[in-house]
């Protein structure tokens, strides 16, 4: 079964994404093909939703914008396969907007359907609320003190990261 993945959120459904979705599930199903959608979050491409991944390998072959009328033609094109296509943009990963970026509280963003416990667990989720439970109040506070006074605000995440720096927290001032 191959997985597609598509933006569920207000910016994606507003442009189309629900159509989109309901497009390839009836095409895949008229072409005895078997498919997955998961629904995500928008990476924040806007001008490319709906935006379209496809799973193969455990890599990523974004396709967008993707209006309903192009499900056919995207599918003949071998779109499941990764295959060529005028609105194929690659590794979304890959893409300018998103190759510069380092993304901490939209990680799983896209990555993931934010509704499923057991996608946030698989991606890592509550690793950090583990790893503070283990260490204790005292610690947890302690990992995140620097020594010129500033503290970082801890959260799940950060915990999880190695010891806190003004540069894997948020920093205020003692």
């Amino acid at each position: 079964m191959i997985e597609l993945l598509i933006p569920a959120d207000s910016a994606a459904v507003a442009v189309g994404a629900d159509a989109v979705a309901g497009a390839l599930t009836r095409e895949a199903e008229r072409r005895g093909l078997e498919i997955c959608i998961t629904r995500t979050g928008t990476r924040g491409m806007l001008w490319l939703e709906p935006l379209v991944e496809v799973e193969i390998g455990g890599a990523r072959v974004a396709y967008g914008p993707v209006t309903p009328g192009d499900v056919p033609g995207l599918l003949d094109a071998g779109m499941l396969d990764g295959a060529p296509h005028a609105l194929r943009i690659g590794p979304p990963e890959a893409h300018a907007y998103m190759a510069g970026q380092t993304r901490v509280t939209f990680e799983r963003v896209g990555r993931i359907d934010p509704l499923s416990l057991t996608d946030f667990r698989a991606s890592g989720g509550f690793e950090g609320l583990a790893r503070a439970r283990s260490l204790g109040p005292d610690a947890t506070r302690a990992q995140c003190l620097d020594p010129g006074g500033t503290r970082a605000r801890a959260t799940p995440a950060t915990l999880n990261a190695p010891p806190c720096s003004r540069t894997s927290c948020q920093i205020e001032t003692a």
